[in-house]
C-alpha cells in the first residue's frame, strides 16, 4: 500500500468522484471472490483451524502522527478451510491532539480470502496454489480514506524450520485508490517453540508511479502464558515492531517503532 504524503494529511476524500474502470473490475472481482466464499462456506465446506484474538498495543514512536503515540485494538481472525482461507483485522487506532487540539484517530483493515488452485503433497517446498484477493480500507480524523483492492496468485509453503507452523508468500497488483497502481509482495510467516511466538507480515509495495517503493516488516514476538496461568484460552504479552521504509511511498520516511503487546485468543 503507498499513499502521497499530502494526501494522507490533508486531502479529503471525493466520495463523488467517478470511478475508473480499473476501480470497477477489481470491485467487481473482489465481490466475486466474496460471494463464492459466502457460498462455499454453507455448503458443508470442512474447517481445518480457526482462530479469533483481540489485542492492545501502546508505541510513541509513530511516523505522521501527532507525537508520534498510538493506543491500538486490533480485532483479528484467520482461518483455514478445505477449499482455502480467510484472513481478516480492524485496527482502531487513538492518539494523542493534533495542532488544533483534535485527537487523532484511526481505523484501518483489511479483508484477505485465499481459494485454492491447486495442492501438493508434504514433501516439496510449495504446499497449495492460491488465488488470493485483499481488501484494504481506511479513514482518520485528518479527513482521509482509502479503499484499494488487490488481487493475486499466492502460494503456502514448507519452510525447513524447527517449529515452523505456517508461511506464504503472495504477488498482488494493487488497484490504489488515491495513487497509481502497484504491485506488492507479502509474505506471512508464524514459527512457536515452547510457548514463544512469532509471527508477522513482510509487504514490499513497488511500480507506482506516484511514490517510492516502500517495504513494512512487522514482526510480533510474544509469550503465550495459557500453560503458566492455568487458563483456557491462549494469553499472549511482549511487543512488536514496525519497521517501514518509506513509509506511504514518502522518500526518506522511515519508521522504527516497538509497541507493548497484550492478545487474548477467544
Amino acid at each position: 500500500m503507498s499513499l502521497d504524503l499530502s494526501t494522507v494529511v490533508s486531502a479529503p476524500y471525493n466520495a463523488t468522484q467517478a470511478i475508473p474502470s480499473n476501480k470497477v473490475k477489481a470491485l467487481t472481482q473482489l465481490t466475486v471472490a466474496i460471494c463464492t466464499l459466502g457460498a462455499l462456506t454453507s455448503v458443508q465446506a470442512k474447517t481445518l483451524f480457526t482462530d479469533t484474538s483481540i489485542s492492545g498495543l501502546y508505541g510513541t514512536d509513530y511516523e505522521l502522527v501527532p507525537d508520534g503515540t498510538l493506543k491500538t485494538i486490533t480485532l483479528e481472525h484467520a482461518s483455514s478451510h478445505d477449499w482455502g482461507g480467510v484472513f481478516f483485522f480492524v485496527d482502531r487506532h487513538q492518539g494523542e491532539d493534533d495542532a488544533t487540539g483534535k485527537q487523532f484517530k484511526e481505523t484501518y483493515g483489511e479483508l484477505s480470502p485465499k481459494f485454492k488452485l491447486a495442492q501438493f503433497d508434504n514433501s516439496g517446498f510449495i504446499k497449495q496454489v492460491n488465488l488470493a484477493g485483499t481488501y484494504e480500507f481506511g479513514s482518520n480524523s485528518s479527513g482521509f480514506s482509502q479503499d484499494n483492492y488487490l488481487v493475486g496468485i499466492g502460494a503456502d509453503l514448507n519452510v525447513p524450520i524447527p517449529g515452523m507452523k505456517y508461511a506464504s508468500a503472495t504477488l498482488y497488483h494493487a488497484f490504489n485508490d488515491n495513487t497509481a497502481d502497484d504491485q506488492q509482495i507479502t509474505l506471512t510467516y508464524g514459527w512457536e517453540r515452547n510457548n514463544i511466538v512469532i509471527d508477522g507480515y513482510i509487504d514490499y509495495a513497488f511500480n507506482n508511479d506516484d511514490v517510492e517503493d516502500n517495504i513494512h516488516i512487522n514482526p510480533q514476538i510474544k509469550y503465550n502464558l495459557q500453560q503458566v496461568l492455568g487458563i483456557d484460552n491462549r494469553l499472549e504479552v511482549g511487543m512488536e515492531y514496525s519497521y517501514w521504509k518509506n513509509k506511504y511511498g514518502i522518500d526518506g520516511l522511515n519508521q522504527s517503532t516497538p509497541s507493548a503487546l497484550v492478545k487474548f485468543h477467544f
